[in-house]
């Protein structure tokens, strides 16, 4: 068995005993006449044979001795109209079982007894339940002296009726049991969440990649007060980011590209999203002495392809000067103005 089904048969064992404990079996005994009703609360033993249903009806005879402490003198047979025969013992002298024993044995279905003191308190009796097939309850001594006064009339009749309810220590007893409820719950969680990391195995960590910049590196970037519009780019009126027209009074922060947003919005940029610009998309971290960028051209590219285009670009104008030089000063003669033709027009063919 696994540690989390040890936990939860721990404590569905640990709340049946304190549901036991704190709760008693109790049951009412009528008394009803043709003139007459009474009620007189009892306490069901705990040995003996539980009452179900709606109860059981008898009626009353006085034990014989009253204490029932030796075999009964007054045995009792099978009685008209389906009636069971109560036995009324008093308390004292020997043990509950033996007296609710020699009650059966004297062909009682039944037995009261009532307590010896005035001042006790309802307990349920204890003993064996071996071999007792019969009902028994324990009253007070007010009502066992009571139900005195109509033992032996067969013209009232005598009900024993089941209920429930708890004792003094029902609510410490349910606070406890919550409260051990929802700890075998929660240690239940605990193991099984912790059972289940141990069969996953380790997990790698997941690390959030970072695609910003430091915000000290970002306040160290030239800004200035919006007052009007100096230049015709567009994000000198308007921030690219925002979509918001400047106010005068905003502070701008300008990029080494030499575009300006509201210091706010583009600071949040470079810090949690990306290093470059949100407009050319040069990088942010370059430095200020590069040519800036133009509107008309929002995409730059500063890739190693590029400038080895650029390289090629240049070594074939240089090329094609050199070779116009060589044939110019290698003629015999030299050609008249108007039939040679002068080395822009040459270049600007080429």
């Amino acid at each position: 068995m696994g540690i989390p089904n040890r936990f939860s048969a721990l404590g569905f064992l640990l709340w049946l005993a304190l549901l036991e404990f704190c709760c008693t079996t109790s049951a009412d005994v009528l008394l009803i006449g043709n003139n007459v009703t009474l009620s007189f609360a009892a306490v069901e033993a705990n040995f003996a044979l539980p009452v179900k249903g709606s109860g059981v009806c008898g009626v009353l005879y006085l034990a014989d001795p009253i204490d029932a402490c030796s075999q009964l003198v007054n045995e009792v047979t099978q009685l008209p109209n389906a009636a069971s025969p109560f036995a009324l013992i008093v308390r004292g002298g020997c043990s509950f079982e033996d007296k609710v024993r020699r009650a059966q044995k004297a062909g009682f279905k039944a037995a009261i007894v009532y307590d010896n003191k005035a001042d006790g308190d309802l307990v349920p009796m204890a003993g064996n339940s071996a071999g007792i097939k019969i009902h028994a309850v324990f009253v007070s001594k007010v009502s066992g002296e009571l139900l005195q006064n109509y033992a032996g009339s067969t013209n009232v009749e005598l009900w024993i009726i089941p209920s429930f309810e708890y004792s003094a220590m029902s609510i410490p007893a349910i606070f406890l049991i919550s409260l051990l409820a929802i700890s075998t719950v929660l240690a239940t969680c605990f193991f099984v969440r912790r059972h289940r990391i141990r069969q996953e195995g380790p997990r790698a960590p997941r690390v959030r990649e970072f695609h910003g910049m430091g915000s000290r590196l970002v306040k160290a970037m030239p800004s200035l007060i919006f007052t009007a519009v100096l230049e015709d780019y567009c994000t000198s009126r308007t921030c690219a980011i925002c979509l918001e027209d400047y106010s005068v009074g905003e502070k701008l922060r300008v990029l080494p590209c030499h575009h300006k947003f509201h210091a706010l919005c583009v600071d949040s940029w470079l810090t949690l999203w990306r290093t470059f610009c949100p407009v050319c998309k040069r990088d942010a971290r370059t430095s200020i002495g590069e040519p800036p960028a133009s509107e008309r051209t929002p995409l730059l590219s500063s890739s190693p392809a590029s400038m080895a285009s650029s390289s090629a670009l240049s070594s074939a104008r240089s090329s094609v000067e050199s070779l116009l030089t060589v044939q110019i000063a290698g003629a015999s003669r030299p050609p008249s103005a108007s039939q040679s033709p002068s080395l822009s027009s040459i270049y600007l063919q080429q």
